[in-house]
Parts: structure tokens; sequence; C-alpha cells
């Protein structure tokens, strides 16, 4: 068992020998839990949710419309607004 201080800001440091021993990686991110009075982290992946196609064609978009004023709710209404470009 390796001791770790809590920092400013609520940080701690995660011992390198576990950092390699669980292969993580700079910036990763991780869920955090309270577990039977323990902290419990496991890292995530977040996986976008518009393909850099997608975003190329809101780019399109905004550059058509950007003075029209053409209004387009979140969600399913947009997502089939842009498959129609």
């Amino acid at each position: 068992m390796t001791v770790t201080r809590l920092k400013t800001k609520n940080q701690i440091t995660i011992p390198q020998s576990l950092v390699k021993r669980l292969n993580l990686k700079k910036g990763e991110l991780f869920a955090i839990d309270i577990e039977s009075n323990y902290l419990k982290l496991v890292p995530v992946e977040i996986t976008p949710k518009y393909s850099a196609k997608d975003l190329k064609k809101i780019d399109r978009i905004v550059k058509k419309e950007k003075d029209k004023a053409k209004s387009v709710k979140s969600g399913k209404e947009f997502e089939d607004y842009i498959s129609k470009i």
C-alpha cells in the first residue's frame, strides 16, 4: 500500500507504480464513486456524439444559414436536418 496526500483543490497523485501497473495515460478520464467507504476510480472513454463528417456538415450549415436565422430544434430534428444536407 502507498500513502498519498490530498493537495490543494482536492487533488491526489496516483503513484507511478500504479499508473504503470494499470497502463494509465495522461489525460485519461475516470468515473469516481464511493464504495464501502473507499474511493473507486474507473477509467472511462467518452465517444463524440458527432463524427468528423457530421461536424463538417454542421460547419457548412453555419456558413450557409448564418444570416437566415433558421431555427432547428436539437436532437432528432437536428440529426434529420443535417442528414439531408
